[in-house]
């Protein structure tokens, strides 16, 4: 799950380890509360907040006049996948024509062959007619 969720997670992520890692910015508000809830009811761990980066590679929307910085657009991903986000964080020199930076996560899957169902095959008997 990923978009804008206009949640600030905040430094302090007490009894919210399971959902958010240690790597936030800024203060918590209304939205990240309900946010880290439906996180905790689905089983999934908010991406951004997993990474170790600089600031300026977490942030992810910027105010018009260039002052206050928010970490509010988010990818969250189910804790089965954990393994498999490699990383996530910000590109500000993309060309989106929007305030909000460009988020990118980086994924690696391990992906089995399908295995081909054998076919139960009917046994074949031989037939004998006897004659007496």
């Amino acid at each position: 799950m990923m978009g804008d969720m206009n949640a600030k997670t905040g430094s302090n992520n007490a009894g919210l380890e399971h959902v958010m890692g240690r790597h936030r910015i800024e203060n918590m508000n209304e939205n990240c509360e309900v946010f880290s809830e439906l996180c905790a009811s689905c089983d999934l761990i908010t991406g951004g907040t997993v990474f170790p980066h600089k600031t300026c590679h977490k942030v992810s929307w910027v105010s018009p006049h260039n002052v206050t910085e928010n970490q509010i657009d988010h990818i969250a991903i189910s804790k089965r996948f954990r393994r498999s986000l490699l990383d996530v964080r910000n590109k500000t020199g993309a060309d989106i024509s929007s305030d909000h930076h460009l988020m990118i996560a980086n994924f690696r899957f391990k992906i089995l062959a399908a295995r081909r169902k054998t076919e139960t095959r009917r046994k074949k008997y031989k037939n004998f007619k006897c004659q007496v």
